[in-house]
């Protein structure tokens, strides 16, 4: 490569960001003409997919994040990796919690955004609102007294798409986006995946300089020679420029998404560099200790072994798995990586961690082995394809094997306004229901000026002057407490009831 200069003008890198079925995805078809949500599970774009355009005869390239909560990591990576950021809002629905995290994830990164109203092709859209529900979160459009660039967009018919592709090229020129084409490529591994058949492959995106077939690129541990390099359409390619979406296959070892590369003329430099640099966490399958499914703690727990087919879907399901469970039951990732489950996994699943260990798999595949182990050894292994259809069968699961244990349930509160009589421990009172209810055998417990002075079990209870199961909220009754204290005017009772949970 020339020790020449080749500094010239970059094209932007653009980060698509916004709450979940606001229209991203949609976005991005129109925008290159293929339809893509189609063949997302759920409709939900669950992997980082970078795409070029040309607009203007200027290059634009575009980095589609999830919208999904379990994606939060993503989209915060997406914006870091970015120079400009797209908040997609509909006009439908206006800002909701993700679009709040994806804004913190745009001004954490300090990069200029573009705000699109979309969806103004629904009949109930109301962009005027939509606008005030964004300055109400310090988001201050142009022409509404603010300096945030905008545009009312329809990304299913096309409407003001091409004045948002206008916008960016504006914005682009504002910052002034520059590289040097001369230098060794360097920029970030937006996704990684294994190939059963091709390997271990990576998504990049080309900050500075250019890449060439035979040098060799590092990614922290992981090395590639750039043999196999292809371009967002899967078009191999011999060289890539300045802020180009490429795929290398062939790494030695599984790249984290997120860190950065650097490219080297041959294999040896790549591997001198990694020897010289700092050692990182390997990506591959990682073992968590304290894997007990029932710790000296007393929180039960169950082990889960999980397997994803890229790196940020199993950062995704490692973000939602800590979010399963409560203070006495959770679920506990024991193990986890990329690629298929294999005969491995259940051995280790069976070994180390017991019967009780479910092994997840998310869009990948089990091999036959791993199949009869699995069956022999009473290992349940579970696969999915939409990321909270597997949180929501793990909340089961957990439920379902969680030991019960008993739960104190408010069932209501009386005043009792009447004293009638007392003999031996049986009192006998009348009052009217608060709220909620009192029933026939239900326990009680009585506060005296705020101060609980015992329980006591309804031994009987009537509503105008009949015998019945209960009286609810509203209604008067007389009724027979069981109670060794004296339950007198002005006590409060309060019913409840213990049930196994």
């Amino acid at each position: 490569m020339s020790g020449k200069s080749q500094s010239a003008e970059r094209p932007p890198i653009v980060a698509v960001m916004g709450h979940v079925d606001h229209g991203k995805s949609t976005l991005l078809d129109f925008i290159r003409h293929a339809n893509t949500v189609a063949g997302e599970a759920g409709g939900i774009t669950q992997h980082v997919a970078a795409y070029e355009v040309i607009h203007a005869t200027k290059r634009i390239t575009f980095i589609d994040t999830p919208g999904h909560a379990a994606f939060q990591a993503i989209r915060a990576r997406g914006a870091n990796v970015a120079d400009i950021a797209i908040l997609v809002v509909a006009a439908d629905d206006g800002v909701k919690a993700q679009t709040l995290e994806a804004l913190e994830s745009i001004r954490s990164a300090k990069i200029p955004f573009i705000v699109a109203i979309n969806k103004i092709d629904k009949p109930n859209a109301n962009v005027e609102k939509t606008q005030a529900s964004l300055m109400e979160n310090a988001v201050y459009l142009e022409t509404l007294g603010g300096d945030v660039p905008w545009t009312a967009i329809s990304a299913k018919n096309g409407t003001g798409v091409e004045t948002l592709l206008d916008l960016i090229l504006v914005v682009a020129e504002v910052e002034g986006l520059t590289g040097d084409a001369s230098l060794p490529a360097e920029g970030w591994v937006i996704e990684a995946h294994r190939d059963q058949k091709r390997g271990i492959a990576a998504t990049l995106i080309i900050r500075n300089g250019t890449l060439s077939s035979g040098m060799s690129v590092r990614a922290g541990r992981a090395v590639a020679p750039v043999r196999i390099m292809e371009n967002f359409a899967g078009k191999s390619i011999k060289h890539a420029g300045l802020s180009s979406p490429v795929s290398i296959t062939g790494f030695d070892e599984l790249p984290i998404a997120g860190e950065p590369f650097q490219s080297y003329k041959s294999r040896r430099d790549a591997e001198s560099a990694r020897s010289a640099a700092q050692t990182h966490e390997r990506a591959g399958s990682r073992i968590v200790s304290g894997s007990s499914a029932d710790e000296a703690d007393g929180i039960f727990r169950i082990p889960i072994v999980v397997r994803a087919d890229t790196t940020g879907s199993l950062e995704a399901i490692e973000h939602e798995m800590r979010r399963i469970g409560d203070e006495h039951a959770q679920v506990k990732i024991v193990l986890s990586g990329i690629g298929d489950i294999s005969e491995n996994d259940i051995k280790a699943a069976s070994s180390s961690f017991g019967t009780q260990t479910v092994v997840v798999g998310f869009n990948v595949n089990v091999d036959a082995p791993a199949l009869e182990r699995a069956r022999q050894h009473g290992i349940r292994i579970e696969k999915f394809d939409i990321i909270y259809k597997l949180v929501e069968r793990l909340e089961e699961i957990l439920k379902e094997s969680a030991p019960k244990r008993s739960v104190e349930e408010i069932t209501g509160s009386a005043k009792v306004v009447r004293q009638f009589s007392t003999q031996k421990n049986l009192h006998v009172v009348g009052g009217s229901v608060a709220e909620g209810y009192l029933e026939r055998n239900g326990s009680v417990r009585v506060s005296r000026r705020g101060t609980i002075i015992g329980t006591g079990k309804i031994k009987n209870i009537q509503s105008h002057k009949e015998n019945v199961d209960r009286v609810e909220t509203g209604g008067e009754f007389g009724a027979q407490i069981e109670a060794v204290f004296e339950i007198t005017q002005g006590d409060t009772l309060q019913g409840f009831t213990t049930v196994l949970k």
